[in-house]
């Protein structure tokens, strides 16, 4: 399963890489269905950072996410392979400027375990949608004045 979206986000591209880098320090939104996001290395982020995150990923099921950078080009390219709660993949962020602003393009691949297969067109569906609103939040954030620091 693969997802390709992108969003115009009126903030330069060293900040939109910057928030997207310190993710586990970046608020998440009051429904999000991450309920623990930490960093498990020690020092800045860069190449073979690692993070842990616990998920709710339906009503009934939560799960633990392992993930890796895998390529760290900062203000151009950041991205991980991650796996786990019955899945594993590759998230990838590309970051273009545009207009004084910056393009986000996100480009994730999905691979499903075992029974989660079943689900496969469900969770495309639900999945698809989450994830645009998910960038809709990262630009709210931005362009409302959240501090960041390249």
């Amino acid at each position: 399963m693969h997802f390709e979206i992108s969003i115009s986000i009126n903030r330069p591209p060293a900040e939109v890489f910057a928030f997207l880098r310190d993710k586990e320090k970046y608020p998440q939104e009051e429904n999000s269905p991450v309920l623990l996001l930490e960093k498990t290395t020690s020092g800045p982020p860069g190449k073979g950072t690692c993070y842990r995150e616990v998920v709710k990923m339906l009503p009934f099921y939560k799960g633990e996410i392992l993930s890796i950078i895998t390529r760290y080009e900062p203000y151009i390219y950041l991205e991980e392979d991650f796996q786990g709660a019955g899945m594993y993949g590759h998230l990838a962020y590309e970051f273009l400027p545009n207009n004084n602003g910056t393009k986000l393009i996100q480009r994730e691949t999905l691979h499903y375990k075992r029974l989660l297969r079943i689900f496969e067109p469900i969770i495309k569906a639900l999945l698809g949608y989450r994830l645009r609103e998910r960038l809709e939040d990262i630009k709210a954030v931005l362009e409302g004045g959240y501090p960041v620091c390249p």
